[in-house]
C-alpha cells in the first residue's frame, strides 16, 4: 500500500485512496487492531482525488487535456465551443464518505476549479484543487496543487504539496506475503512537494524534468503489540526521506482531460533518487503506462489501461511497485501485493444513460514479483460502477465503483474516472 504514500504523496494532493492502502484508522482513537489472518473478504471504502494525472493514478486529473494537432493549433476537448475559447471558470465540489469496517470511518471532500488562463489561448483548461480527509482513528490528510496550460498548450506545469498522518496494514513484500492475508498495523506521517514543468517538443509529445521531496516517519500502529514478537518483521525504513530528480515523457492524443472518448496517452516516468538531491539513499524507479480510448457512438466509450513498473533493490518498502491503485486494479487493499516489478492491465466500458447518470463495467488482472522472471500468480479484479456528472462543461464525474478481487471486495467513491 505504500508505494502510493511515497508516489502519491510526492505527486499528489490527495484525499486519499483509502482503498489504496493507507487504510485509515478505526472509529475510535485507538490504533488499528492486532495482526490477524484474513478469514473472510474484507470490504474497503476509499476515495481518490489525484491532481497529478500520474502514471500511477490518473484519478481526477487536473487538465491532462488533449495534445495539439500541430505546433500552432492544439486540439482542446471532444466538443469545442464555437468561436474563441472563453475564460469562464467552473467549480466542482465532492463530499466523499470514507468507511472502512476494519479500521475506521471518516469523511473527505475535494474542490476543483477549472478555467482557461487566457481568453484567446486555445490551451485546455487549467485547474487548481484542494482535498482533505479525516477518520476516527486520527488519520488525516490535506493537499493542494494545480496543473497549468500555457501558450496554446506548448507548456504544461504541475505543482503541489500535501501532508498527513496515515494508519494502514503492512503485509510484507512479495506475492506470497500478500496472499497470506497476515498484516501488522503501521502509522506513517508524511509531507511532500512536487514540481513538474513540461514543454511540447514535437507534435503531441511533451517532455520535462520533475522534482519531488517526501519526508516519512513510520511507527508500529499499536501500543498493544510487542515489536520483538510480530508475525511480520517491522520494516527497516521507519524514518526515511525520499527525493528524486526525474523525467516525464508523454504522448497525449486524448480528446479530454476529464472524460476522454478517443485517442491515447503514453506516459513514461523515471525518477532518480540520490543524496545529491536530498534523498537518504540512491535508487531508481521507472513506470510506463498506456491508456487507449475508443468511442462506441455518442454515449459509449471503451477504455484500456496497461502499466509496467520496475524499481531497483535499494528502494524502501513504501516506494516499490504495488497493486491496488484504482487506475491499475480495483478490489484489493493497495500494498497488499507489492514487490520490485509489476505488470497490470484493466479494461472498462463506460455508458452514459440519461440526465447526468452513467454506468461502467470493468475487469483486469495484475502480478508482482522480485524480477520479471519471478512473478507470482496473477490477481484478478472486476466490478461495476455508477457515474454522476457534477461539472457538465468539462464532464467531471462523481465515481462510485464496487469491485472484487480474489477473496476481497471494495467500494470506491471518488472524483474523476479511474483512468
Amino acid at each position: 500500500m505504500m508505494r502510493t504514500w511515497s508516489r502519491r504523496f510526492g505527486i499528489l494532493f490527495v484525499v486519499c485512496d483509502i482503498v489504496v492502502a493507507r487504510a485509515f484508522g478505526q472509529t475510535t482513537t485507538t490504533a488499528p487492531p492486532p495482526p490477524v489472518q484474513t478469514q473472510s473478504s474484507p470490504t474497503l471504502f476509499g476515495a481518490n482525488f489525484d491532481l497529478e494525472g500520474s502514471s500511477r493514478d490518473k484519478g481526477a486529473t487536473v487538465g491532462a487535456g488533449s495534445a495539439p494537432e500541430d505546433d500552432t493549433v492544439p486540439a482542446t476537448t471532444s466538443s469545442p465551443e464555437p468561436g474563441p475559447p472563453k475564460r469562464r471558470g467552473e467549480f466542482t465540489f465532492a463530499p466523499i464518505p470514507l468507511i472502512n469496517p476494519s479500521i475506521g470511518n471518516g469523511g473527505g471532500a475535494g474542490v476543483l476549479y477549472t478555467m482557461r488562463l487566457a481568453e484567446h489561448d486555445a490551451s485546455p483548461p487549467s485547474s487548481f484543487g484542494l482535498a482533505g480527509f479525516g477518520t476516527g482513528s486520527g488519520s488525516w490528510g490535506l493537499g493542494l496543487g494545480g496543473r497549468f496550460y500555457l501558450k496554446n498548450d506548448r507548456y504544461r506545469i504541475l505543482t503541489g504539496g500535501g501532508g498527513g498522518e496515515f494508519n494502514y496494514n503492512f503485509f510484507g513484500v512479495g506475492s506470497a506475503a500478500g496472499a497470506s492475508g497476515i498484516s501488522i498495523p503501521l502509522s506513517q506521517r508524511s509531507r511532500a512537494f512536487l514540481v513538474e514543468p513540461k514543454m511540447r517538443v514535437f507534435a503531441r509529445w511533451y517532455l520535462g524534468p520533475r522534482y519531488h521531496l517526501i519526508t516519512n516517519r513510520i511507527s508500529l500502529g499499536s501500543h498493544n503489540l510487542n515489536p520483538d514478537d510480530l508475525p511480520i518483521p517491522l520494516p527497516g525504513d521507519l524514518k526515511f526521506q525520499t527525493a528524486a530528480l526525474g523525467l516525464r515523457l508523454q504522448r497525449d492524443t486524448s480528446d479530454s482531460a476529464f472524460y476522454p472518448r478517443r485517442g491515447s496517452l503514453l506516459d513514461l516516468t523515471a525518477d532518480f533518487f540520490s543524496p545529491a538531491v536530498g534523498a537518504a539513499r540512491t535508487y531508481r524507479n521507472l513506470t510506463v503506462d498506456y491508456d487507449k480510448y475508443l468511442s462506441l457512438g455518442d454515449k459509449s466509450v471503451f477504455a484500456i489501461h496497461g502499466s509496467v513498473c520496475t524499481v531497483t533493490d535499494e528502494a524502501p518498502f513504501f516506494d516499490i511497485c504495488e497493486l491496488g491503485m484504482t487506475k491499475d486494479l480495483r478490489g484489493y487493499q493497495t500494498g497488499q501485493f507489492r514487490d520490485h516489478r509489476m505488470l497490470v492491465g484493466q479494461v472498462e466500458y463506460r455508458r452514459e444513460l440519461f440526465w447526468s447518470v452513467g454506468v461502467v463495467a470493468f475487469a483486469g488482472a495484475g502480478a508482482v514479483g522480485k524480477t520479471f522472471n519471478q512473478f507470482g500468480d496473477a490477481e484478478p479484479g472486476g466490478g461495476f460502477g455508477v457515474r454522476y456528472t457534477l461539472a457538465k462543461r468539462n464532464h467531471i464525474n462523481l465515481r462510485v465503483d464496487y469491485a472484487w478481487g480474489d477473496a476481497s471486495h471494495a467500494t470506491y467513491v471518488s472524483l474523476g474516472e479511474a483512468f
